[in-house]
């Protein structure tokens, strides 16, 4: 069970405390900009206006209790403090920057007592020594590349302090102030604070571990880490019955990390253009609960959860340590049972999966979800408000190729068509449409697109082998030319009627003739580059056999769908054949294609038969006539 100590310290609270550097890290390496960018940051925390107990947070510091000794007078001392295992920098640097206002220090805050920082790898210089005197003159800052930077970035501090006076003392102020409650023991102050971790002897991994995974990996603590050691810390829970207690909350909170993992649970709540990452998926429960969004510092999140923490103080409910941590976490686990019940409901999931996709806030579903009834939820306000209000003012025949709109209207339509479906277990499958990155193409290929690249001129010329023939092999290339010219023959010697004939063999005839023109355009494309002319004129007449010359207005939203990269290939204008191939084979495999894109390239929108290889007008009008009688409830 976590024993580690996790809380929010503010600076003065760290006075006469002692601090050891080991030597697995680097030295102090913090350069002028970085310590101006850090002051300019304490600068603006002090210009804003504030709300009471309001601070600025710093990155965390984390330490394990050590003890060591020191030579003084002739004897051994023993000194009691921590280890720092992640933040020395930081903490070197308001070190630097008490010595650098130490004058007004002294006066405002004589109370406060300068922590100290022992390096244990300067043998032959006293660091501790060095920092406590970095407001004297010396010759070592010449000696040791660490002092340099710690006398670069003290020289560059008091220059800004020059040029900044009237903040040297509300810096200060921010720096040492404090206004703890008595009752309540909640510091009210606008203050300058740090997340103090605090690893136990007891944790499994060493110092060193923790050391290499904060630096070496460059992985920061995360939120939902700090957060679990602020909830879960022994203190919350002092009695058997309620380590108990403790206990069954981890295992909650395991539950719920271990739901979320769930690719088809997790893609279905957070959505493509959603701006952070995680390595434990709780914190997106938590962020959301917060309210975190791109303004947000790191540790806003955190943070949030401290001051609730705090804040439960007042609340005559919450008396104990352990009904705080209780009143958070049934808040917790009503927001993830909230998540849930929309997923395991195969209409919410739909709708506001797709509501999520384009930016629903989900605080604001869950906010109606509890004030209204299951069915006036869905029905007016998810149907009638959420997403008639999405789809307002669109014109299906207006939208073209580039209209953020598009790729909108094609998500809805396949997520509607899954709905209607009579499959009543069937699911539009969010996680594989997010991942596999599915966009907006062509159905019929666009007639004015080039490809100029030869890599993917090669790459069309071996589709077209594998379409035409079923091979790129030369072999069999030459083995189904070679019994194309006897089928000619055949039919001309047999067939008596000469008009019969000719109609059977002219379409051979016109294949024969392509797929010697590509043979030719792959044989030079071995010893010399692609002849533009030759591949546009090859081109042309491929995309004229299978009639994508016919077909107007091509960016049009009849002649879009969703595609996947993959499938559209990297040269991006495969002709419509030749994607229907590759539609079939895809999904004869069980690899997911949208419903739509399946139905598009089967044609089972068409009304009337029709040339299966060819999309044509009467394709793409009967397209446009099915998305409007599913959309049609969305955009009056």
């Amino acid at each position: 069970m976590n024993k580690n100590t996790i809380e929010l310290k503010n600076i003065h609270s760290m006075s006469e405390m002692n601090f050891y550097i080991p030597d697995y890290q680097r030295g102090y390496r913090w350069s002028a900009p970085e310590a101006m960018q850090m002051l300019n940051d304490f600068k603006e925390f002090c210009k804003r206006k504030k709300d009471e107990g309001e601070f600025y947070c710093l990155q965390p510091i984390v330490v394990k209790k050590k003890s060591w000794t020191k030579a003084e007078n002739n004897q051994t001392a023993t000194v009691d403090g921590y280890e720092v295992i992640d933040g020395q920098q930081r903490l070197t640097t308001l070190y630097i920057l008490l010595k650098c206002v130490e004058q007004v220090r002294e006066i405002l805050y004589d109370m406060f007592d300068m922590y100290s920082i022992k390096y244990e790898t300067r043998l032959e210089f006293d660091s501790q020594q060095f920092l406590e005197n970095i407001n004297h003159p010396t010759e070592d800052a010449n000696s040791f590349i660490d002092f340099y930077y710690m006398k670069t970035v003290y020289e560059a501090m008091v220059d800004w302090m020059q040029k900044n006076k009237e903040y040297r003392n509300k810096i200060v102020d921010a720096l040492l102030g404090q206004d703890i409650d008595d009752a309540t023991g909640i510091d009210k102050a606008n203050n300058i604070r740090v997340i103090w971790y605090e690893v136990t002897d007891e944790e499994k991994a060493t110092s060193i571990d923790i050391f290499t995974r904060l630096n070496i990996g460059k992985i920061p603590l995360t939120n939902a880490e700090l957060i679990k050691a602020l909830l879960l810390r022994r203190g919350n829970f002092s009695t058997s019955e309620a380590s108990m207690r403790q206990l069954q909350i981890s295992t909650e909170w395991n539950q719920i990390e271990q739901r979320l993992q769930d690719d088809s649970f997790w893609y279905f709540l957070c959505r493509s253009s959603w701006p952070f990452k995680y390595d434990n998926r709780i914190e997106f429960v938590f962020d959301l609960m917060k309210s975190r969004d791109l303004d947000s510092e790191f540790y806003f999140t955190f943070n949030a959860f401290n001051k609730q923490l705090e804040e439960l103080s007042c609340n005559p409910v919450c008396t104990t340590e352990q009904a705080k941590i209780e009143y958070i976490w049934q808040e917790v686990k009503h927001t993830f049972q909230t998540l849930e019940e929309w997923y395991e409901d195969r209409t919410l999931y739909h709708y506001i999966g797709f509501l999520i996709e384009y930016g629903a806030d989900i605080n604001e579903l869950m906010k109606k979800s509890k004030e209204m009834n299951k069915t006036n939820f869905l029905t007016d306000y998810i149907k009638g408000n959420k997403l008639k209000g999405l789809m307002k003012g669109i014109k299906l025949s207006d939208l073209n190729y580039g209209d953020k709109e598009v790729k909108q209207v094609l998500l809805l339509f396949n997520i509607l068509t899954v709905l209607q479906s009579n499959k009543s277990d069937m699911r539009f499958p969010f996680s594989k449409y997010k991942k596999e990155k599915w966009d907006i193409e062509h159905i019929s290929s666009q007639t004015d697109k080039r490809i100029n690249d030869d890599s993917q001129r090669l790459e069309w010329i071996h589709d077209m082998f594998e379409f035409l023939v079923g091979s790129t092999e030369e072999e069999d290339i030459s083995a189904y030319v070679d019994n194309l010219k006897k089928e000619i023959q055949k039919i001309e010697s047999k067939e008596k009627d000469k008009n019969i004939a000719k109609s059977k063999v002219d379409s051979k005839k016109e294949e024969l003739i392509l797929i010697n023109r590509i043979a030719v355009l792959h044989s030079n494309s071995q010893r010399e580059k692609i002849n533009d002319t030759e591949f546009d004129e090859c081109f042309d007449a491929v995309q004229k056999y299978y009639g994508e010359d016919k077909l107007e207005d091509k960016d049009n939203i009849r002649n879009l769908t969703l595609l996947d990269a993959q499938t559209n290939r990297g040269y991006g204008n495969a002709f419509f054949p030749i994607k229907r191939k590759w539609i079939i084979s895809n999904d004869s495999q069980g690899i997911f294609v949208p419903i739509a894109t399946k139905n598009v390239f089967l044609k089972y929108y068409t009304r009337k038969g029709s040339n299966l290889m060819v999309w044509d007008k009467t394709d793409a009008e009967d397209y446009v006539t099915a998305m409007e009688q599913t959309l049609r409830e969305y955009l009056k």
